[in-house]
């Protein structure tokens, strides 16, 4: 630790600080000569610094201050105040300031009693609260107590401003040593005020900067203000980056008494100004090596090109680039475009990506796709343009639009042979759809007479039609000779010298003939021309064998759709004589049942039941056939319908049956096998329920759009692993189709076609042994659900 050496000029040391403060400061020595007058001070009294050199204190005042006091009693108390037996004096004064006319001061002397200032006087002058007035007599013993507490409270808030400063404050002597420093001084360097006060700044640097604060110290004399980064070493031994500013102080003599230091820890800015370095490298970096042309350009000019740039542009090196103007290396007609995005882009503004054609240095161009943004090139704004080849882009869009072309055209000749009513109309379709998906120039579609041996023109565009005649007089032979191997056959020009001949007759440079085979016989042609493509790709060919094959399927489809017609025909008609000639069997044996059933008794009369319901189950039988055929068979559309009036006729079938209606006056959505549906449902509770069951239809709105309808029983319910797949059990029940519920799938299907559904839930939730009940919902008539 290092004792702090007493200096006689400390207060000189501080002018530095009293030079900024906006009140007139005088501060005597104990040999009564000058030792600061401050800034302020001199300003009021319109004098240089120079102009106090060897001047004592009390000609100063006789000779300057006291001439400018307007009152003689204010003056006396001044001079009285270098008695040294006057140790305070406070006067309010009018002085005389050159260019400012007169203004109102409050002047107080101060003898310092204790301290390092021990004997030194201080002659303040602040500016009064009042306005210009005549002489004032001395202030009263009250008033110098007041005063002396604005003094003090005065200089505690130079105390505080300096103490919490953001900026580290010291003062150093000549001999380097600390004399003084504030609280964020000892923060950055990380010691005690106490220690820092009396210590050798050399404490607080490394070698380097002790040499330079060396060499500071001895040049203080021709020194000025002078600003510098150092590094200061901590308590802890790290390095804190700082500026330093450095002030010399030069008292009245002219002699330089040390030099005030303001200092700011620049530590973060520095790791700034690193991470900085870091980010562009890694910029650098990035743009160096990015697959991406990267240029940048100002005023229309191209100032920075990456070697991905170089490359687009067909450059070997940047100097073949640099220098030439931005709208030289794009096309013409883009020209325009180009300069109103580097306007928007050099604004700030973001552009979208743009898609246009660059011109290489061999004049050549490239599709390209790109954006500008603002940047910052050598510290003026500029654009930086990034940009991609998108070439192969290009061409695989191409490539997909055409494959979508074929796509389309598969699917639309597919959906015409599914809809084709006739075969001509397929025909017709067909051909029109090629020619103008491929943008082929012509075509025909010819039939082939399997008995005669002769093909026949069906349909044909911008071909002539004695195409047929001509193909067979200029290669010989029949035209279906030709085909009946089935093969495809292209006539191209360049590449099969035979067809020319037929080329330049029907003035077309390539043509096409697939062959339409039916069950793997040609039955005819399809025929394309082009007038201006001389031949066709792999993908094309590929394309129009496909197309051929896909209208011989519509011609097969058409054959099998008339096949089927009939068969189905048939198969009406065979069904048709089986359920009338079934239920007229029925009915005889169901009267007979009847007849021996009332002439029987015991257990031939039990039989005779037995007969009668087995004819009973046939008689379902044959009407769900029936109900099953005419939901396959009808496709009118649905109609509203008088729920409430179909329930009423539907419940009269059973009359021995305990029924419980509770309606809603409504009309649904349905057709006229919607009783089938209330048929079957309670037909099935009478049936499973046993003796004295009851059977609750209830009908209720489940929203503004729907009803919903409950029918149920209070039979021995339904097991729970069977309430999903019962309505199923006809399309497959233990592996196999048969006709045991039947009428639950029916109702499955009828809803479904109204746009409702159908479901099984117990009559009391948790309780399948309490009953049944089904539920289904169909839509209100006027409604769109």
């Amino acid at each position: 630790m290092h004792v702090r050496k007493p200096v006689y000029g400390d207060t000189l040391a501080l002018s530095a600080i009293l030079d900024a403060l906006d009140e007139g400061l005088l501060v005597v020595g104990p040999d009564n000569r000058i030792a600061c007058v401050n800034r302020y001070l001199r300003h009021l009294l319109g004098i240089g610094r120079d102009a106090l050199s060897g001047m004592d204190a009390v000609q100063f005042i006789r000779r300057v201050l006291v001439p400018r006091i307007c009152e003689e009693p204010s003056r006396a108390a001044v001079l009285a105040s270098l008695d040294a037996d006057t140790r305070a004096a406070d006067v309010l004064c009018t002085l005389l300031s050159p260019g400012y006319g007169r203004e109102r001061f409050r002047c107080s002397c101060r003898a310092v009693d204790a301290g390092p200032f021990r004997g030194m006087r201080v002659i303040r002058l602040s500016p009064a609260s009042s306005g210009i007035l005549g002489g004032a007599p001395a202030l009263p013993c009250t008033s110098q107590v007041r005063m002396e507490d604005i003094l003090r409270e005065s200089e505690d808030r130079y105390r505080t401003l300096v103490e919490n400063l953001n900026e580290g404050i010291g003062l150093i002597d000549r001999e380097g040593i600390a004399v003084f420093a504030n609280q964020r001084m000892a923060e950055i360097v990380g010691y005690p005020v106490a220690e820092i006060v009396g210590a050798p700044v050399s404490l607080f640097v490394d070698e380097a900067g002790a040499e330079c604060l060396g060499d500071y110290l001895q040049n203080l004399g021709q020194s000025k203000r002078e600003i510098f980064e150092i590094d200061l070493i901590r308590s802890d031994g790290a390095r804190v980056h700082t500026l330093m500013a450095t002030t010399p102080i030069v008292d009245a003599d002219g002699n330089s008494r040390g030099f005030f230091a303001g200092v700011q820890d620049i530590t973060p800015l520095k790791k700034m100004e690193a991470q900085l370095r870091e980010s562009e490298e890694k910029y650098r970096s990035l743009v160096e090596l990015s697959a991406e042309a990267t240029l940048i350009h100002r005023d229309g000019e191209i100032l920075f090109i990456n070697p991905a740039g170089l490359k687009l542009l067909g450059a070997s090196r940047s100097e073949e680039v640099i220098g030439m103007g931005i709208l030289d290396i794009v096309h013409p007609e883009t020209r325009d475009t180009v300069a109103a995005f580097s306007t928007r882009d050099l604004q700030g503004e973001e552009t979208p990506l743009i898609e246009l054609p660059v011109i290489r240095l061999d004049g050549t161009t490239v599709p390209v796709e790109g954006r500008g943004t603002r940047t910052y090139y050598e510290g003026r704004p500029a654009v930086q343009v990034v940009m991609r080849d998108v070439t192969h882009r290009k061409q695989a869009e191409e490539q997909l639009q055409a494959r979508n072309r074929y796509l389309l055209l598969l699917n639309r000749i597919i959906g015409t042979s599914a809809s084709a009513r006739t075969l001509d109309e397929l025909l017709e379709a067909a051909l029109g759809q090629t020619l103008d998906l491929l943008d082929y120039d012509g075509g025909a579609i010819c039939r082939l007479d399997a008995g005669q041996g002769e093909a026949t023109l069906r349909c044909l565009r911008n071909i002539p039609e004695t195409c047929l005649e001509q193909a067979e007089r200029t290669r010989g032979g029949s035209f279906a000779d030709t085909l009946d191997a089935g093969m495809p056959c292209y006539l191209e020009q360049g590449r099969n010298a035979p067809g020319s001949p037929l080329l330049r007759e029907l003035g077309f440079a390539a043509l096409a003939c697939i062959p339409l085979v039916v069950e793997s016989d040609v039955v005819g042609a399809l025929i394309i021309g082009s007038r201006d493509r001389g031949s066709f790709s792999p993908d094309e060919r590929a394309l129009l064998e496909a197309v051929g094959r896909e209208i011989g399927a519509g011609i097969t489809r058409g054959m099998l759709y008339r096949r089927l017609e009939v068969a189905n025909r048939e198969a009406n008609l065979y069904l048709d004589i089986l359920t009338h000639d079934i239920r007229n069997a029925d009915n005889v044996a169901n009267i007979y049942a009847d007849i021996l059933i009332d002439e029987l008794e015991g257990e031939p009369a039990r039989h005779a039941r037995k007969l009668k319901a087995g004819i009973k189950k046939s008689i379902e039988i044959t009407a769900n056939v029936a109900t099953l055929r005419k939901i396959h068979e009808t496709r009118a559309g649905l109609t509203p319908h008088d729920l409430d009036a179909v329930i009423r006729e539907e419940i009269a079938h059973f009359p021995d049956l305990c029924i419980r209606y509770e309606g809603l006056l409504v009309k649904v959505l349905a057709d006229d096998l919607l009783p089938e549906v209330f048929t079957n449902l309670i037909g099935n509770a009478a049936k499973h329920g046993g003796s004295g069951v009851e059977v609750t239809v209830t009908v209720e709105e489940l929203d503004e759009w729907t009803v919903i309808i409950t029918i149920a029983d209070t039979g021995p319910g339904i097991p729970e692993d069977a309430k999903e797949t019962i309505f199923f059990r006809f399309e497959r029940e233990g592996g196999r189709r048969g006709s045991q519920g039947l009428g639950l799938s029916i109702c499955r299907m009828l809803t479904a076609r109204y746009g409702g559904r159908i479901w099984a839930e117990d009559r009391v939730r948790g309780c399948p042994e309490m009953g049944a009940a089904f539920r289904f919902t169909l839509r209100k008539a006027g409604r769109e659900g």
